[in-house]
């Protein structure tokens, strides 16, 4: 667990089963506080995740986890279904997210989001490669770090498993979605060669289509709006 340093003490006393250490400060924010977990991490270990305290690791993950380690011919990495819930944990809905890895850098070059970081695991070897979180992105150092371990050549695993819960409430810092979108785009060019108009379109309908019954759900749930626009209203933009 990584925390503000003035609060290891206590937090260690009430999970002394952990390992508590000190994050990087306000300036170093969440990845900071990633990248200070990952450089304390005690010991042998094989497989990496993480969870924002706002968010939940969904059951999924647990069985995502036995049944991918179990495998002789495991992909450094996976992820799964992730469901969008309220400040109270009442359900949005799911996530859309792409089933196929190969479709992926075409929809982020689409400024389509395919996948979400909750619930995602990362073998050692993307870890000690990729070395840390980009603290130069201030919201998507998430995305940068999947997308160059996908660029770099390491092979992905989608689950049907819900593995995740992203919550979303008033004031968080993922609502600012200028600045989510300025990074995005900037982390896409760096990571990935152009893909043709043709073929950003025939990954994006096919996404549509994949993920119809996503987006119904959602919009019996909130009416007719995007996922950026969600994150946009719970930061109180406009």
């Amino acid at each position: 667990m990584s925390v503000p340093g003035p609060v290891v003490t206590e937090v260690q006393a009430r999970f002394p089963h952990a390992v508590v250490v000190k994050d990087a400060g306000k300036q170093g924010g969440i990845y900071g506080a990633i990248n200070a977990a990952i450089q304390a991490a005690p010991g042998e270990w094989d497989w990496f995740t993480y969870i924002n305290d706002d968010d939940v690791l969904a059951p999924g993950f647990a069985r995502m986890f036995v049944e991918h380690t179990a495998r002789s011919d495991a992909e450094p990495v996976t992820y799964g279904n992730v469901r969008l819930i309220n400040e109270s944990g009442g359900t949005i809905s799911f996530l859309t997210t792409e089933r196929t890895p190969e479709f992926i850098p075409a929809l982020l070059q689409a400024q389509i989001s395919p996948l979400n970081q909750q619930g995602m695991l990362f073998h050692r070897e993307v870890v000690e490669r990729l070395k840390e979180f980009d603290l130069n992105f201030r919201l998507c150092a998430d995305l940068d770090f999947w997308a160059r371990a996908m660029a770099a050549g390491f092979a992905f695993r989608y689950y049907p498993f819900e593995v995740g819960q992203f919550r979303i409430r008033r004031g968080q810092l993922s609502g600012d979605i200028s600045v989510t979108l300025r990074e995005q785009d900037e982390i896409v060019r760096r990571a990935f060669p152009p893909t043709t108009a043709l073929q950003q379109r025939r990954a994006k309908w096919r996404y549509r289509l994949m993920n119809l019954p996503r987006y119904l759900a959602r919009v019996r749930t909130v009416g007719w709006t995007s996922s950026y626009r969600m994150l946009a209203n719970s930061a109180g933009q406009s």
